[in-house]
């Protein structure tokens, strides 16, 4: 009997190549791969809602990857080189929801955020919100700021010093700062009665890393230690990026830590041991910095996404109380002392807390004041 040659049936690859002039130059020719029957949502020529903005965040992402829409399966593995990100309906779903009447940037926004929550170990959240006008406008009312989170009173309590310094006291007025002057002033109690416990440095350096964005304006940005590899070059453990992008050094003492001691023979006054010490400190790590600032510079753009020149850093000691200073001569020398550091400033717990209640009294007033035309 005569051998038949049966005929081979190849299987049809499950992907559909982007030919969309829309999609841009870059992006043509890429797969848009599905698993099962093809989704009615792709268009011959691999258009598909969604898919430009998903398609150009893996491309940024991943040197070779392959997107897979899934039945149900919500996913990314590597095999061969190549990552797969497989994406359900489901999740596409959720996308096109709320796609309607979306910008661009909007949309760019809605997919980063998505993935983020869906891959939050491959992706993070977009680094910047995107602002649609009015939209304070339509949510903002006493009502949504009286159950604001903590996360939204944080938010506001970074936002409002630098509004304030530039809006007009009618913007500042408008924007209602109820929330945010209520959380400044229970973060004086808590000081206060901090204040008047037996605390350890440790307690306090904990403290006021966490507090620090509220407590002192001009800050933007706390910054955990820069481990740059020299050898035997020591960094602080903590400083802060400043809202015209420089660096400052923050060395945390004690409450209770003396300021001053006194010369007996001549009459004068000069640091305490402890505040010696930590000038010291401070002026070694400002060196490091300020020789090291190229290294430093590339280590903030590519850890936290910060584009600056490191130059010479200032140096900021929080330690003991002015109150302590019972007389005027100690409070002359105190001045006198503090004017001779150069890029140090050695700030003390009742001075931060003065100008915290300072703070909340300009606050107040332009909560007050009528607007002007």
């Amino acid at each position: 009997m005569p051998k038949t040659r049966q005929k081979r049936h190849r299987r049809q690859p499950n992907f559909v190549r982007v030919r969309n002039r829309g999609y841009g130059s870059k992006l043509q020719g890429l797969k848009i791969y599905y698993e099962g029957k093809k989704p009615k949502a792709i268009r011959n020529d691999g258009s598909i809602t969604f898919g430009k903005h998903i398609l150009e965040m893996l491309s940024r992402k991943y040197e070779r990857f392959r997107w897979i829409i899934s039945d149900d399966t919500d996913s990314i593995t590597t095999e061969r080189g190549i990552v797969r990100v497989r994406t359900s309906h489901a999740m596409l779903a959720r996308l096109n929801q709320r796609w309607f009447g979306r910008s661009r940037d909007l949309k760019n926004d809605l997919v980063g955020n998505t993935f983020a929550a869906t891959f939050p170990n491959d992706f993070q959240k977009s680094d910047s919100a995107v602002y649609v006008p009015d939209m304070l406008a339509s949510i903002l009312s006493q009502d949504v700021l009286s159950r604001l989170s903590s996360a939204d009173k944080e938010a506001l309590t970074k936002f409002l010093p630098e509004f304030i310094s530039s809006e007009s006291i009618a913007s500042v007025n408008l924007l209602k700062a109820e929330a945010q002057i209520q959380s400044l002033k229970d973060l004086v109690v808590d000081m206060e009665k901090a204040l008047e416990e037996n605390k350890s440095e440790s307690w306090w350096q904990t403290y006021i890393r966490s507090k620090i964005l509220i407590i002192q304006q001009g800050y933007i940005k706390a910054l955990d230690k820069m481990n740059v590899a020299v050898v035997e070059t020591k960094y602080p453990d903590f400083s802060l990026l400043t809202h015209d992008s420089y660096l400052d050094i923050l060395e945390i003492k004690r409450p209770s830590t003396p300021l001053l001691k006194k010369d007996e023979s001549r009459g004068n006054y000069y640091w305490d041991n402890e505040i010696s010490k930590a000038i010291i400190q401070v002026e070694n790590y400002i060196e490091n910095v300020s020789k090291h600032g190229p290294d430093i510079s590339i280590q903030l753009r590519d850890k936290h996404k910060i584009d600056m020149q490191v130059l010479r850093p200032r140096g900021i000691i929080v330690a003991g109380n002015r109150s302590t200073l019972v007389d005027q001569k100690q409070k002359d020398d105190f001045r006198l002392l503090s004017q001779s550091l150069k890029n140090i400033t050695v700030l003390t717990y009742d001075e931060l807390l003065t100008r915290l209640r300072n703070y909340i009294e300009v606050l107040e007033e332009f909560r007050s004041a009528p607007i002007q035309e």
